[in-house]
């Protein structure tokens, strides 16, 4: 019996035999880092949403939140009041408006201006440092006490406070605290400054406005000032009202100058 011989090509890896091997092949070779290349593609872009999240989280986190709030040099103007007025508590540490903060506060009655400096260290923090407004008027009644700055912005007074000037209020309420002046009563007070440095006690009357005493003791009604430069008429008509009486030997109590074109006096 013979046996026939066939050649057989020897195989390689290179050198498949088959159509499926080498389909196979082929598949093997390339879908594999393919796969490996997807994977983690999408392990990135998941680990990056997670990061994007958590820091968002912590970014608009507490740790970001202005939490304390110092306030410095308040010069009696209630710590709650300047807090509350800056609007900061609560806010993020890069979106707090410092400039419409500091603006509030100085609107405040007894604040002259306001500086407001934040800080990060793991917290956020500020530090509102005021500059008080100077007294222009004590207000001083049985009631109680208030004073108004030279803007006119009234607030609750102490006795011993300095003022330039101190009015004693006869009739009528105190000025509102939080509340502004009438216009022509600041302007009068500014003017009596200027004009009377050396004056600085007054009396108030809802009736007759500012009043004050002269050197010969006769009180002087002066109201207020509907214009500017009323209260250096009036003082001029006072003066010359007051020398004419004396001339002719009359001691008057009251001498009413509110309106220029009508005064009058009371004699005792």
């Amino acid at each position: 019996m013979s046996e026939t011989m066939r050649y057989r090509p020897r195989r390689g890896r290179l050198t498949p035999k088959t159509r499926f091997d080498v389909a196979l092949a082929q598949r093997a070779g390339r879908h594999p880092a393919h796969w490996v290349r997807a994977r983690w593609s999408a392990l990135a872009t998941v680990i990056c949403l997670a990061a994007a999240v958590l820091g968002a989280q912590w970014y608009g986190g507490e740790h970001w939140r202005i939490g304390e709030v110092t306030v410095q040099n308040n010069g009696g103007v209630p710590v709650e009041a300047i807090i509350g007025a800056s609007g900061l508590q609560g806010e993020h540490f890069h979106f707090a408006d410092l400039d419409a903060a500091a603006k509030a506060v100085d609107d405040l009655p007894g604040v002259e201006a306001a500086l407001i400096k934040c800080r990060w260290e793991w917290r956020a923090a500020c530090t509102i440092t005021i500059q008080p407004a100077r007294p222009m008027a004590l207000w001083q009644s049985r009631s109680g006490n208030v004073w108004n700055d030279f803007e006119g912005r009234v607030q609750i007074g102490q006795e011993n406070m300095p003022a330039q000037l101190f009015i004693r209020v006869e009739d009528g309420a105190l000025p509102t605290p939080g509340s502004r002046l009438d216009p022509r009563l600041l302007r009068a007070l500014n003017e009596l400054i200027a004009v009377q440095p050396n004056v600085t006690r007054y009396s108030y009357s809802s009736q007759f406005g500012l009043m004050w005493m002269n050197d010969r003791k006769w009180r002087v009604r002066l109201g207020d000032a509907p214009y500017d430069g009323a209260m250096s008429d009036k003082l001029r008509l006072a003066q010359a009202l007051q020398k004419q009486l004396v001339d002719i030997g009359i001691e008057a109590r009251i001498l009413d100058v509110r309106f220029l074109e009508a005064p009058y006096y009371v004699v005792e």
